[in-house]
């Protein structure tokens, strides 16, 4: 006997007992195969589902019973339905589209006529009116890729779609006169210095010229080869011109070195990139350079939110997205500093980011957590006012202060370098929980702006100190324990609503940054540990892959739910209802939670936490 429609699960729930029986008496059901192509539509072929009436399912409601559908705009996943969600309305109501649904699953749908449909939606208003609001949020989801439709050309866009100037070479005795020429003949902004002779290739920027002869009062006739820059970053011609965006905002330059394979092809300078860009939304990383003061700089980071959403709208994986924010935040918080500190500051200390936004894996913006290195030996007047001014300013740029106090604005992370290298010695030699807590922040440090040795030797300095005392690295992996993850028996999740970064992102990243530091690695972000601890084999390429899958994965459905839920400034919290969940994405939360869980009884294996 075929399984009858439920009537617990909105919107059916709001029918009545009479519009129940009609719909229980019309209802039919039908069946596909994983694959075949579901008619929502008069004319659409149907490649043979079973149904009870014979019937191939066309102007018909469908409601999953069992198994997943997706809706596909070309190879675009719009949607994905699982038991109980129903679709496709908008044909119904007399708007049909061009989408497709596909059974992913082998699938079981009841479908209701569309007289009764229509019916079921004059007669009862509530019934109605749950309908026609999913309609007017997926029609409002589809002005918003609408809207974004630019930003995706440009997310697969190549480099050697833009304009790429060609390579023009000139010796290291070319004089400063000459290069100016050249560049002139060739309406370029930079040269490319060789010697012929097998050295290393430099660049030569209008800028460097421009300082040399004008500021520093050099000769036109002065060669070229002292002023050129040796290290050039380069990127192959097939790469993605959102790489480009990404390393010209990493790097604070305004030019790479265009190569395909071995061969210098030519440069793509910043402004043809822009160029490119011209019509898409949001190129933050121009105004945060641009910026001259803090209201430039505080408007720059406010389209940091409305970036991200455009970026996920098209479908950019949460890994790339995570390197363009941490790119941005991090021109955004050198550049704050640079207009609050006075030169000789920025010049004797190393501001730093620890945590999240150090590991690079923070994409909404959260706490603060931030710390000034300062050169053993210098003083800087007024260092308070500054620090504090700093603080202030993220705040009002939407970064949360640090409940710990984690932040420049207090003596315990403003320190000269001998004072963070004796609270190491403390975390390392006395590690009770505020010991440990540092050392883990501090772990994941990355420098921002100023010295950045100054930050290399402290984290020298921990890796010396670290203790050979298998007890040390139990206790500090012992974190990675203390939440529970909620996933029982048969992959079953737990609770009405669940902590995803307690229950699942903080014992993966905890528990591989406790790894990592047993092994001493330098590594910062979670996923570049995962790979180094692969090829040290402490755990292998298959646990590697599940583990940076469903890292990302967790990551992805908490920016996912913030953004559904318009939290698109700050990380406000961390709480999922799976029942809203579809069922894509429940199967996903599932898989990477019994990943996490089994992760869990390797660390505590690893470090012989039952032990405790």
């Amino acid at each position: 006997m075929p399984e009858a429609l439920s009537f617990t699960s909105t919107p059916f729930d709001r029918l009545t007992e009479g519009e129940r029986d009609r719909v229980a008496a019309a209802a039919d059901l039908a069946v596909w195969p994983k694959g075949a192509t579901i008619p929502t539509t008069p004319g659409t072929t149907n490649p043979g589902p079973t149904t009870s009436g014979g019937t191939d399912g066309a102007e018909r409601l469908h409601v999953v019973l069992k198994g997943l559908v997706h809706e596909l705009n070309g190879t675009e996943v719009l949607a994905a339905y699982g038991p109980g969600e129903s679709f496709d309305v908008k044909a119904l109501l007399g708007s049909p589209g061009t989408n497709v649904f596909v059974a992913r699953e082998d699938t079981v749908c009841h479908l209701l006529p569309r007289e009764t449909f229509l019916d079921l939606i004059r007669a009862n208003p509530p019934f109605g009116a749950w309908f026609h609001q999913e309609m007017v949020e997926r029609l409002r989801d589809l002005a918003v890729r609408q809207a974004n439709r630019e930003m995706t050309s440009f997310m697969m866009a190549r480099i050697r779609q833009a304009y790429i100037h060609p390579a023009t070479y000139v010796a290291p005795d070319c004089t400063a006169r000459d290069a100016v020429a050249a560049m002139k003949a060739t309406r370029s902004t930079s040269l490319l210095v060789r010697d012929g002779k097998g050295g290393p290739v430099g660049i030569l920027s209008d800028r460097d010229l421009r300082d040399a002869v004008i500021l520093d009062g050099a000769p036109t006739h002065s060669p070229v080869g002292p002023l050129a820059s040796y290290s050039m970053i380069s990127l192959e011609i097939d790469d993605f011109l959102f790489n480009a965006l990404v390393v010209m905002t990493k790097h604070g330059i305004r030019r790479v070195v265009v190569t395909e394979g071995e061969t210098i092809v030519g440069i793509l300078e910043q402004v043809d990139l822009l160029g490119f860009l011209s019509n898409n939304s949001h190129i933050v990383a121009i105004r945060v350079e641009r910026a001259s003061d803090l209201v430039d700089l505080r408007a720059a980071s406010a389209e940091i939110p409305t970036l991200i959403q455009a970026l996920h709208g098209n479908g950019v994986k949460v890994q790339f997205i995570a390197e363009m924010v941490t790119a941005l935040n991090r021109r955004i918080f050198a550049k704050l500093f640079e207009l609050l500190a006075p030169p000789d500051l920025v010049a004797n200390s190393c501001l730093i980011v620890m945590g999240s936004e150090g590991r690079g894996e923070q994409i909404l913006k959260t706490d603060q957590d931030n710390g000034l290195i300062l050169r053993d030996g210098y003083t800087c007047p007024g260092l308070d006012a500054i620090t504090a001014e700093f603080s202030k300013g993220l705040i009002e740029f939407g970064y949360p202060p640090c409940p710990g106090g984690i932040m420049v604005n207090t003596p315990e992370w403003t320190r000269p370098l001998a004072g963070y290298r004796s609270a190491i010695h403390g975390w390392v030699h006395h590690p009770d929980e505020s010991a440990q807590l540092n050392l883990a922040i501090f772990y994941d440090a990355a420098a921002v702006a100023g010295d950045a040795s100054l930050l290399d030797q402290a984290r020298d300095y921990l890796i010396d100190t670290l203790s050979s005392n298998d007890m040390f690295f139990s206790h500090f992996a012992r974190p990675t324990l203390s939440f529970d993850t909620p996933i029982g028996l048969f992959s079953h999740l737990k609770g009405e609503q669940l902590d995803i970064k307690k229950g699942g992102i903080f014992p993966l990243v905890h528990g591989v940054r406790s790894l990592a530091l047993e092994k001493r690695l330098t590594e910062r972000n979670t996923i570049d540990r995962i790979h180094a601890l692969q090829a040290l084999n402490v755990f292998d390429a298959t646990m590697a892959t599940e583990l940076k899958e469903a890292l990302l994965a967790l990551l992805e459905l908490r920016l996912k739910l913030r953004l559904a839920e318009g939290d698109i400034g700050t990380q406000t919290d961390n709480l999922i209802r799976p029942d809203r969940l579809n069922r894509l994405e429940r199967d996903q939360l599932k898989d990477s939670l019994s990943i996490v869980k089994r992760f869990k009884e390797f660390v505590t294996y690893h470090f012989h936490l039952k032990m405790f």
